[in-house]
């Protein structure tokens, strides 16, 4: 019996992530049958190689995001390198990135500068805070996204200390934002034959998981605590 054929096999990405928000949305491209190219620095790589890494020298934090990929080891700062990454750009569907604005640029490896090359390539970005408004510079991180969400706020009680979450919800769902964009880029491609720039960020995923708590804010100023309000309901049963 054959293999079966994958929704995305034939799609190539150029994966210039690391972390958690790129690895896990390359990751999932790669599930459904793309062709994930990891380009990683020389030396270190991607930094979860080193996260929390067993005795061998195996990180399971970097396992459990870059499965079905292929790795090559590309030093962007020396023109070799640099001439080895616009070849493959030549051939790519998807370039996804989550450096902070700015550095693909200096590069010469922004979005402008490779559609000139490529008009096919869905150019995805993954950031902190967006790639335009007065953070789009910062560095992000799951916590501090939380926080700004005013996630960590809502607490049972109301002079509780702010607390994240135990786990990446905001990595988790801006990966999967930005795989949604990857996926509709690609649809709209299929039909106009252009690509285009897409992005997603840790801020825009916590804002969406809010969209309840917001329309509340927003419409009536109700404030809606999930915590407290699954506590009354259940004290009131």
């Amino acid at each position: 019996m054959s293999a079966p054929v994958l929704p995305l096999d034939g799609v190539r990405v150029l994966d210039f992530t690391q972390i958690t928000l790129g690895p896990l949305a390359t990751q999932m491209l790669g599930d459904f049958g793309a062709d994930v190219i990891k380009i990683e620095r020389p030396g270190s790589g991607d930094y979860t190689r080193t996260t929390l890494p067993r005795p061998d020298g195996v990180s399971y934090i970097f396992l459990a995001t870059n499965r079905n990929k292929r790795a090559l080891t590309v030093d962007l700062r020396q023109p070799a390198g640099l001439d080895v990454v616009l070849r493959l750009v030549r051939g790519a569907d998807v370039l996804i990135h989550n450096f902070r604005p700015g550095t693909m640029e200096r590069l010469g490896l922004g979005y402008d500068e490779l559609r000139e090359r490529n008009p096919r390539l869905v150019y995805a970005v993954g950031s902190g805070y967006g790639l335009t408004g007065p953070y789009k510079a910062k560095g992000g991180q799951d916590a501090l996204a939380q926080a700004l969400g005013g996630a960590l706020l809502r607490r049972t009680e109301p002079d509780a200390p702010p607390e994240p979450f135990s786990t990446a919800v905001c990595d988790c769902a801006a990966g999967m934002l930005l795989v949604q964009g990857i996926l509709l880029a690609l649809l709209a491609r299929a039909r106009t034959g252009t690509g285009q720039l897409i992005s997603a960020s840790l801020l825009d995923a916590m804002l969406f998981m809010e969209q309840q708590e917001a329309t509340a804010w927003l419409n009536a100023r109700q404030v809606v605590n999930w915590i407290a309000l699954s506590g009354s309901l259940l004290h009131s049963e």
